[in-house]
């Protein structure tokens, strides 16, 4: 399915924000910066593999 990673991208993206916006402090924070980092480690490596 080639759709699969850009999905799980997206969808990471979303939460991330999501609980940004919506959560306060604590598990919150460290669950939208984890969503948020892993889209960009993924692009970083894509781009250094290039």
């Amino acid at each position: 399915m080639i759709w699969r990673w850009p999905l799980l991208m997206a969808v990471l993206t979303v939460v991330g924000l999501v609980s940004a916006l919506l959560g306060e402090g604590g598990v919150w924070w460290g669950l939208s910066w984890a969503a948020l980092a892993i889209p960009l480690v993924v692009m970083a490596a894509c781009v250094v593999r290039r």
